[in-house]
């Protein structure tokens, strides 16, 4: 619960440093205050040469750089130093077991450095340490961006391509689920103009590459939400292409490109945005845009759907947007396409765990710790073998709060939440509270037999609420991958409406 809470708040906190020491001190308080590691040094690494950006003064600090290597992260064990060696004594005369070293690279001549040890790295915890550092690791190639950014536009149009990349960067940094896609939308729009003979080829890639940027204006409320839209937040994205032309008409050199880009959404019968042009009203560059724009959306995975096949997204394109795009250029351009994404790549592979954190901020019930209801389906269409659910329900709580108050109540959810986390953590599984007072627990394997483990629980929480002698129901089912968690969730609790009727 206290990990969840201080990583939402040193995410919130990080977004606001513009400074590599601000973010190196943030960084070094999070990790002695959330998981109880001694801070060693944050340096940076420039053309080969290692300077210090923050340390603490009683260590050696070339004691320490001895001790670096290439990979992206690292973890030595106490037992596999030399007793001899200035860390193995450091780590003992602190009575630590690890020493962790993480590299951020932010391109051929930069990267920060990070030591820290720690005295426990179990799983858990370690899955917790490599989803914070993977938040560092995103503002401070974030910082570098916007710092090449600025250096890009005081340049030369012959760097125009490198701005138009950063550019890019700055928008897909934001939101893990389009990473990569506006790269792939301008390979695909250039290809498809290269098959039509156009001879503004590199416009319409310029146009593709920073199509988007207009969602560095939309709040991370909506951006990042991993859910389907209200139709309040659909209004305020489709703000998104006159944001794109307002940033970019700034641009000395960009004038070209704006009015393709503001019109990328627009559909011929119309019902476009945001101007509602039709047919000939839209130019030719932006047709070709909004057909490699719908491709790519459609044959990447979103949050709410997975990816379709290039052939199953052709199809689709002319069965379900005739009259809004231009199935001329479509037909001309399927082979394109097709070749096109078999070469599709993201230029970088964000971890799962950038993905994780977000879920924390959207599906985090604060007052358990738990995942709330609202990430259970998103949940459980990752579930890729037999699993196990199990449904806790405490009894009588609406006479429990009307009887030692509703305080006494709220009190009892989160010690029963704790000792649900503290009975079951030994199993590979997930915690959701999908109501009040009732508790999901899936199990990512099958399991022969619960019973000693309900037990437990049951005692540990009449121990902790003796004059109360709280009790619960519970109930259980399987699940397979092409179960609907809906259904599983309507049996389990069917099967306790039963008991209780029996009772």
């Amino acid at each position: 619960m206290n990990k969840l809470l201080y990583l939402n708040e040193f995410t919130k906190r990080i977004d606001n440093l513009e400074e590599i020491e601000s973010i190196a001190r943030l960084t070094a308080f999070t990790l002695k205050r959330v998981f109880n590691a001694s801070f060693f040094g944050f340096f940076l690494e420039e053309y080969g040469v290692i300077k210090s950006i923050y340390t603490d003064d009683k260590f050696n600090v070339q004691g320490l750089l001895k001790y670096q290597n290439s990979n992206a992260i690292s973890i030595t064990h106490i037992k596999a130093l030399d007793r001899n060696s200035y860390l193995y004594k450091l780590l003992a005369s602190s009575k630590l077991n690890y020493f962790v070293t993480k590299y951020f690279i932010c391109d051929n001549i930069f990267r920060f450095i990070l030591n820290f040890g720690i005295e426990v790295l179990t799983q858990d915890i370690q899955d917790y340490i490599e989803s914070f550092l993977n938040v560092v690791n995103l503002k401070v190639k974030y910082l570098f961006s916007i710092k090449s950014l600025n250096e890009s536009l005081k340049s030369t149009k012959s760097i125009l391509s490198s701005s138009l990349t950063v550019l890019s960067n700055l928008t897909e940094i934001r939101d893990v689920y389009t990473k990569g896609h506006m790269q792939r939308v301008a390979m695909y729009a250039k290809n498809i103009a290269l098959n039509l003979k156009l001879n503004n080829v590199e416009i319409i890639e310029r146009a593709a590459l920073l199509h988007d940027i207009g969602k560095i204006g939309i709040p991370d409320s909506i951006l990042l939400k991993p859910a389907k839209l209200s139709e309040q937040e659909y209004k305020f994205i489709k703000k998104h292409p006159e944001f794109s032309e307002f940033i970019l008409s700034q641009v000395k050199g960009f004038e070209d490109i704006v009015r393709i880009i503001r019109s990328h959404h627009e559909y011929l019968d119309g019902s476009g945005y945001p101007d509602g042009l039709k047919a000939d009203e839209i130019i030719l560059e932006a047709k070709i845009l909004t057909i490699a724009d719908i491709f790519d959306a459609l044959t990447t995975d979103r949050p709410y759907r997975k990816a379709v096949e290039p052939n199953e997204a052709i199809e689709f394109m002319f069965e379900n947007f005739q009259g809004k795009i231009d199935e001329g250029i479509l037909l001309k351009s399927k082979q394109v396409l097709l070749e096109s994404k078999k070469m599709a790549c993201d230029i970088e592979d964000y971890n799962q765990q950038l993905e994780e954190m977000r879920n924390m901020v959207f599906f985090i019930d604060y007052e358990t710790g738990f995942y709330s209801k609202h990430y259970l389906p998103k949940f459980s269409r990752s579930i890729e073998q037999d699993a196990q659910i199990l449904l806790l329900d405490l009894q009588d709580m609406r006479t429990i709060n009307f009887t030692y108050s509703r305080f006494v109540g709220d009190k009892l959810i989160s010690t029963f939440s704790q000792l649900i986390r503290e009975v079951f953590s030994k199993y590979n599984c997930e915690f959701f509270r999908i109501g009040g007072d009732s508790f999901i627990v899936v199990f990512k394997e099958r399991l022969n037999n619960l019973t000693n483990d309900i037990l437990d629980l049951d005692k540990n929480l009449k121990a902790a609420y003796k004059s109360i002698n709280p009790s619960f129901w519970f109930s259980e089912c399987e699940f397979k991958q092409s179960d609907d968690i809906n259904v599983c969730l309507q049996e389990l609790t069917t099967k306790i409406f039963y008991k209780r009727r029996a009772s």
